[in-house]
């Protein structure tokens, strides 16, 4: 499985910012569920498919997360930024 992500830390309110150049799955992880969606096993994330290009999280409590951007599974590359704005 191929995918972007990268491993955020951050407290309750912080904006997450994610550009991409194409449609893409993007997703929101806390720690447990990445380790799930990396073996292929079912998780739970925020997110998912996105027609837009800026998606945005807020981060629900203080902790690390994940956010992964993919294509899901389908040939081609995307590119995408991931961008965490402090409150």
């Amino acid at each position: 499985m191929d995918f972007m992500q990268w491993k955020i830390s951050g407290t309750s309110g912080d904006l997450i910012r994610v550009r991409l150049d194409k449609q893409a799955y993007v997703r929101l992880f806390d720690p447990m569920n990445f380790e799930s969606f990396r073996r292929g096993a079912k998780s739970t994330s925020e997110g998912g498919w996105s027609e837009r290009l800026d998606v945005e999280f807020t981060l629900p409590y203080k902790g690390t997360f994940h956010v992964v951007v993919d294509l899901g599974g389908t040939k081609g590359t995307v590119k995408a930024t991931c961008d965490i704005l402090r409150r």
